[in-house]
């Protein structure tokens, strides 16, 4: 690593810590995250009651019918987040919960716009709460996948 450069405070610089160390504690931190907001939601919707969802949760899981299914494919996606910690990567588990909240957000969209005619602005609210998140991690992967390839062209 090299000298540690230190702040007029004493404190340590992140440019102490390799590139290679924070690109690897980044990806496990936001990795970390979706896994465990994954697992959240597996269970949120494995145990939600039909009668409790609301009326756009109700059409996007099928009336209640489709509840499983988002449980397990959130539980997919907090294991593939899991697994792409183990083997280092970043791609697979981040973007599956890109998609999946993604598909969310353009659900809650849809409804505002088809079914309740522009009127519920809290559809709208419900669709930046699924988008916006959805967004940031998308770009969270650009970014951290064009610094791996950076370093591997480097390495090269």
């Amino acid at each position: 690593m090299g000298e540690i450069h230190t702040t007029p405070e004493g404190e340590a610089q992140m440019r102490d810590i390799s590139a290679r160390r924070r690109i690897a504690i980044g990806r496990n931190i936001v990795l970390s995250m979706g896994a465990l907001y994954a697992v959240r939601q597996s269970i949120y919707y494995a145990t939600i009651q039909e009668e409790t969802l609301s009326e756009a949760q109700a059409v996007i899981a099928a009336g209640g019918a489709a509840l499983g299914m988002w449980s397990a494919l959130w539980g997919v996606v907090g294991v593939l987040c899991v697994i792409d910690m183990v083997n280092r990567h970043t791609r697979n588990g981040l973007s599956l919960l890109v998609g999946v909240a993604g598909a969310w957000g353009i659900g809650y969209l849809l409804i505002w716009a088809i079914g309740s005619g522009f009127q519920d602005m809290t559809l709208v609210n419900s669709a930046i709460g699924w988008l916006a998140p959805a967004v940031f991690i998308f770009g969270f992967i650009l970014k951290v996948s064009a610094l791996q390839d950076l370093l591997r062209a480097r390495d090269a």
